[in-house]
């Protein structure tokens, strides 16, 4: 992006931002010395079917070397390739295509082993319930195996706080009516609702959506997890495997300083970019808008070419036609102006960033640049680089 020279332009970008890729020895490595669990070729002894739940489009993880390495630790324990399938942790999101299957996990797995979409409307099966009342109804695929594992990356989550740990499997591959339950009746995430006060941006250790799930995930037999950090590239720098609440937790120890940065003191234009969930854009929005300047125009970058996910719960599938959680979006009292700069608009966005009447539409990064210049010639501009997973130290500093 290029700004006029006039323009005071200053980037704040995350604590982990330029942290070194992980190597294919880091992650041999941890899938060897897990921790909590058995190393993964022990535990693959003597199964005979396994299922592998790795995060979908939405998120930036990226799988393809993980899921080569697990492949040749299963095969090594004397697993066939034919026993070994990849199921996509969609949630309530649209299924993915081939093309996507080969973005996150390369085209020799497409090719060589079954990949599926889960599907959260039919086909899961019942094997009970948490204590918080949540139907344990998961995948009918990742239940028939004897072995379960799990791949995904640890980011600030608005929700569960962070993602990763047991979020693979509920909402990942649980039913509608277990991802009602848990959003909307325990999290109180629905229209006329106030969400429960131990969830949110950074809050996890009493968070009872996250401690619900991980009830979920040890009824549905969830065996070994691999979670990543991912830096302002989306490259996985940190790699945590074994047991899904033991490495969840040594993850998070380190994710609160890797995602956290400074909150701009003085702007009058905030840039919100995203990358790593740039079809959830809304979720930047979200992050940052208690720390913005009141009176600020805002740029929300949201440019993937797919546009912003299909969400069944959350989502608008008409003008009066909406997911079974849908809220309505919220006046922005505290922003001068919303531009939403995508090379891709969507007129009435699947997942609503905003009131319509409430944001400017613009595909051209010049137009953009214009439209904040008719307020001043001389603007005071703050980037934030990934605003969808970074955010201000003060929520994510540990809980005291």
């Amino acid at each position: 992006m290029e700004f006029p020279e006039t323009w005071e332009v200053k980037v704040y970008p995350m604590r982990g931002y330029e942290e070194k890729p992980v190597s294919k020895d880091q992650i041999i490595y941890a899938l060897r010395n897990p921790m909590g669990s058995k190393s993964l070729k022990e535990l693959a002894k003597g199964k005979e079917e396994v299922a592998i739940v790795f995060d979908d489009i939405t998120r930036p993880t990226r799988v393809r070397e993980i899921a080569e390495a697990v492949v040749r630790e299963l095969t090594a324990a004397g697993m066939k390739e034919d026993d070994i399938r990849f199921i996509a942790a969609l949630g309530a999101h649209r299924a993915m295509t081939r093309e996507e299957f080969v973005k996150k996990l390369g085209a020799d797995i497409v090719e060589r082993h079954p990949v599926y979409n889960h599907d959260p409307f039919f086909s899961c099966e019942y094997l009970g319930e948490t204590s918080y009342g949540t139907p344990v109804e998961v995948n009918g695929e990742y239940a028939s195996c004897d072995l379960k594992i799990g791949i995904g990356c640890i980011v600030p989550h608005p929700m569960l706080g962070f993602g990763g740990g047991a979020k693979i499997l509920l909402p990942g591959v649980a039913s509608i009516n277990a991802i009602k339950h848990n959003h909307g009746v325990i999290g109180g995430y629905k229209h006329g609702s106030k969400p429960h006060p131990s969830t949110g941006w950074g809050k996890w250790e009493n968070n009872v959506m996250k401690k619900d799930a991980e009830e979920f995930a040890k009824i549905a037999g969830l065996d070994f997890k691999i979670d990543v950090l991912v830096n302002g590239f989306n490259d996985s720098v940190g790699i945590y495997a074994g047991d899904f609440m033991g490495e969840h937790k040594q993850g998070i120890a380190k994710a609160r300083d890797h995602y956290s940065s400074d909150v701009p003191a003085d702007h009058e234009v905030i840039i919100l970019n995203t990358s790593a969930k740039a079809n959830e854009a809304s979720v930047a929005l979200s992050n940052w808008y208690p720390f913005l300047k009141p009176g600020s125009i805002v740029v929300l970058i949201a440019n993937p070419p797919d546009g912003q996910i299909t969400h069944y719960v959350f989502g608008k599938f008409g003008k009066k036609i909406s997911g079974v959680l849908y809220t309505p979006p919220r006046r922005l009292d505290k922003i001068k102006k919303l531009i939403i700069y995508s090379e891709h608009l969507e007129r009435d966005p699947h997942l609503p960033i905003a009131r319509s009447e409430d944001v400017c539409l613009i595909k051209n990064w010049e137009e953009v640049i214009e439209e904040i210049s008719s307020t001043s010639s001389h603007i005071k501009v703050a980037v934030i680089p990934n605003a969808e997973i970074q955010c201000p130290r003060t929520v994510l500093k540990p809980a005291p």
